[in-house]
C-alpha cells in the first residue's frame, strides 16, 4: 500500500506553498504515516502532491483500489530498466503537441478493440521494424514540434517560393525531374 501511495503521490498535482503535518486531515495523516518523519524534507511542490494523492486514495472505491493495487504490483514487479523506459516514454508523451496526443491515445484505443492475436501480430511487427532501424513514423511524431497556424502559413508559402524559383531556374519553366541522385 506504502508502495502504492508513492506512485499516486508523484502523480498528482502540485501547489507551491508548504504544508505542515498537522495541517493534513486525519485521512491523509493516515494513508501518509509511514512519511511522517521526513515529511519536512519534501519540497512543497512534494508535500502538495503527497496530499492530493492522499486525498484521492482515501476516496477511492475499493475496487477501483484493488485495480489501481495490481497495476502497481505489475509496475513494480518490472525490471529497473523497463521501468526507467516507461518513464522516459511517458516524459516524451507528454512533450508532444495536444493533438499529437489525441492522435496516440486514439491508436492505442483502436489497437486495444483488435483480437489478441492481432495486437500479437502487430507487436512483432513494430519489433522486427524497431530492429531493422525503420522507426521513421515513430521519429518523425517524436520530433514534430507544436506549431502555430502562422508558423504553418509560413512554411506553405517558404515551399510555394522554393518551387516558383526551382522552376524559374529552369529552362523550361518546369521543375527538373530528378534521377533520385544527387546533382
Amino acid at each position: 500500500m506504502i508502495r502504492m501511495m508513492t506512485l499516486l503521490l508523484l502523480l498528482a498535482s502540485t501547489a507551491v506553498h508548504a504544508l505542515e503535518w498537522d495541517d493534513l486531515n486525519d485521512e491523509q495523516r493516515s494513508v501518509l504515516g509511514p512519511y511522517k518523519e521526513r515529511w519536512q524534507s519534501f519540497s512543497p511542490e512534494e508535500q502538495a502532491r503527497f496530499a492530493t494523492g492522499a486525498n484521492r486514495w482515501a476516496t477511492m472505491e475499493s475496487g477501483r483500489r484493488a485495480q489501481v493495487q495490481q497495476k502497481f504490483d505489475r509496475w513494480q514487479a518490472l525490471p529497473e530498466d523497463r521501468r526507467r523506459e516507461l518513464v522516459n516514454q511517458f516524459d516524451r508523451f507528454k512533450q508532444l503537441s495536444p493533438e499529437d496526443q489525441s492522435r496516440l491515445r486514439e491508436k492505442r484505443r483502436e489497437f486495444s478493440k483488435r483480437s489478441p492475436e492481432e495486437q500479437q501480430r502487430l507487436r512483432e511487427r513494430y519489433q522486427q521494424q524497431n530492429k531493422a532501424g525503420d522507426q521513421r513514423s515513430v521519429d518523425k511524431l517524436r520530433n514534430r514540434r507544436p506549431q502555430s497556424q502562422q508558423q504553418l502559413q509560413r512554411q506553405q508559402r517558404l515551399q510555394q517560393q522554393r518551387k516558383q524559383q526551382h522552376r524559374q531556374q529552369s529552362p523550361n519553366g518546369k521543375a527538373p525531374q530528378s534521377a533520385g541522385r544527387p546533382r
